[in-house]
């Protein structure tokens, strides 16, 4: 079996996603030439992805990652990603390359699952866990009266953890305890609550909201610093009551190993469709040799839920699993089979591969 096309599918859509605009992302379509085809996608700036997948050979440092994938076993993953690795080293080691790396890596397990006929999880060394306990992400409403609205339809739609951040929390301590209060207030004693800082604070200001947060009793609190203040955040989970979670805009294996050995986090977040599988597995168990669990970070689609429902399975260490539950024109149609939780549980798929069917369809219509 060899590669014998690789196919950079950016996605747009034209509906509202909240903060954010109109929904996108990228698809990675990998073909054999057994008939076999996988799917990867990355949560990136889909053009700069595309480029890096489509760009000119030079020479074996200097290259775009098809044109070292074509004609090569797609079931010798580890060594795909270290050609991939040499391939970008002269122009690129970090950030979006290794997030179009990762695209082609779930797309190659996709492949591998499907040779063998068995799912991705039985290839990561089997299922742990069966089921996995999900969290419903929802964004913060524009004023406290439509914060409620949403904190009562994920309370309504039985998930028994949910989770809520960034815009318009950040600059007003009053105005943050307001809308946590108001949260907690909503959805009960009962179901688990966690709050997403948004990148939004100092270490000291961060420091005073958990304090003020303690009353809430958060599940947990999520990436309340800027990225790399590994100084912050290891003063921060030491001094803290509340666990404190980070990681899910990490696409360097090298910068999640920091967050684990420098005692930053409680909780490891990975964004399998930043990392890849086969880099996430290596800081999953670092991660549980620290005792530290590992919980996945899925804004985009289908794709990487199925591959991080293979990851959360595999792993030692897990908690919850993350679950966008907010409207999403492409999430709603790209992948008709995408995993739904039932009464807030979420099973990994056991069909070959991922387990996901995309709709090429769909696909089309969103393409840019």
């Amino acid at each position: 079996m060899r590669v014998v096309q690789v196919d950079a599918i950016p996605i747009a859509g034209r509906g509202s996603q909240g903060a954010y605009g109109a929904p996108y992302g990228i698809i990675v379509r990998v073909a054999t030439d057994s008939g076999i085809v996988g799917y990867g996608e990355s949560d990136s700036m889909p053009s700069v992805v595309k480029a890096i997948i489509e760009a000119p050979f030079l020479h074996e440092m200097m290259s775009g990652l098809k044109w070292v994938l074509l004609d090569q076993d797609p079931s010798d993953i580890e060594t795909l990603w270290r050609r991939m690795a040499r391939a970008t080293l002269n122009y690129s080691r970090d950030g979006a390359t290794l997030e179009a790396m990762a695209a082609i890596d779930l797309a190659l397990w996709d492949i591998k699952g499907k040779a063998l006929g068995v799912p991705v999880h039985e290839l990561l060394g089997g299922a742990r866990r069966r089921e996995l306990r999900c969290y419903a992400t929802h964004p913060l409403g524009g004023d406290l009266a439509e914060t409620r609205r949403f904190a009562g339809r994920m309370r309504d739609a039985g998930f028994s953890a949910v989770k809520f951040g960034w815009h318009p929390l950040g600059p007003d301590a009053k105005g943050d305890e307001a809308i946590v209060r108001c949260l907690r207030e909503t959805i009960g004693p009962e179901i688990d609550l966690l709050i997403d800082g948004g990148l939004a604070w100092d270490v000291e200001t961060a420091l005073e909201r958990v304090r003020r947060f303690e009353p809430y009793r958060l599940f947990w609190l999520e990436e309340p610093l800027p990225a790399y203040d590994f100084d912050g955040y290891a003063r921060l989970a030491a001094e803290a009551k509340t666990p404190i979670a980070a990681g899910e805009l990490s696409s360097s294996a090298i910068e999640l190993r920091q967050l684990v050995e420098r005692r930053c986090v409680d909780v490891l977040q990975v964004d399998v469709s930043r990392v890849g599988l086969t880099q996430a597995m290596k800081v999953a168990s670092l991660a549980a040799a620290a005792g530290i669990p590992c919980v996945n970070h899925s804004y985009s689609y289908g794709i990487n839920l199925a591959a991080s429902l293979h990851f959360a399975a595999a792993i030692e260490r897990t908690s919850l699993f993350e679950y966008q539950a907010t409207p999403n024109e492409i999430r709603d149609v790209l992948v008709p089979n995408t995993p739904r939780p039932i009464e807030g549980m979420l099973s990994p798929p056991m069909t070959p591969g991922l387990g996901v069917a995309v709709d090429e369809t769909a696909l089309a219509r969103f393409a840019v």
